[in-house]
């Protein structure tokens, strides 16, 4: 079911922290990425490499990840959590679309595309994110093409799969609609 509420209730106080320096370490990145399984394709030296582009931040309960507009769309990936994922209607009010867990990624169009984010991501718990921005992507891609393709082709494949699911919900949708 889906929880509407009114665009003040997403501004929120809580803000995300990045881990500490010491966290923020080769290892301790390391060891997040495997943690996340959403890299799972990767070996070992390519984790090592993808772990110079990323950085490890806390989302406590109610941190707002990702904001709905934001021209500055990062790729995130969730570690630990819970995240709630609102869509903005057109009489400013969020519709909650989806909840999402640990190993999902959310951002990922504008890190390709360049575009605004098209949703606003907020924790439904404690959460560990890590965040790669699009001039991140874009270096990866530059100084290891081989290891940005195997990553682009993770997220072509993600993104085809969310609108296969997309097009299955909404053709669901309008039969009911037409039933009615």
């Amino acid at each position: 079911m889906s929880e509407i509420c009114p665009t003040a209730a997403l501004e929120l106080n809580q803000e995300l922290s990045l881990l500490s320096d010491s966290d923020q370490a080769h290892g301790t990145i390391h060891a997040l990425i495997e943690k996340s399984n959403f890299f799972s394709d990767l070996d070992q030296d390519e984790i090592a490499m993808l772990a110079v582009w990323i950085k490890a931040f806390k989302a406590p309960t109610g941190t707002m990840i990702l904001k709905e507009g934001d021209p500055n769309a990062s790729l995130c990936i969730i570690v630990e959590g819970d995240v709630n994922i609102f869509k903005e209607t057109s009489h400013n009010e969020h519709i909650r679309i989806a909840e999402i867990s640990s190993g999902a990624s959310i951002g990922e169009m504008g890190v390709i595309d360049g575009q605004p984010l098209s949703a606003s991501a907020v924790s439904s718990s404690d959460s560990v994110v890590l965040i790669m921005t699009p001039k991140d992507f874009n270096n990866l891609m530059t100084k290891n093409s081989n290891l940005g393709v195997k990553i682009l082709l993770t997220l072509a494949k993600l993104i085809s799969l969310r609108l296969r699911s997309t097009t299955r919900r909404l053709a669901d949708s309008l039969a009911v609609k037409g039933k009615t």
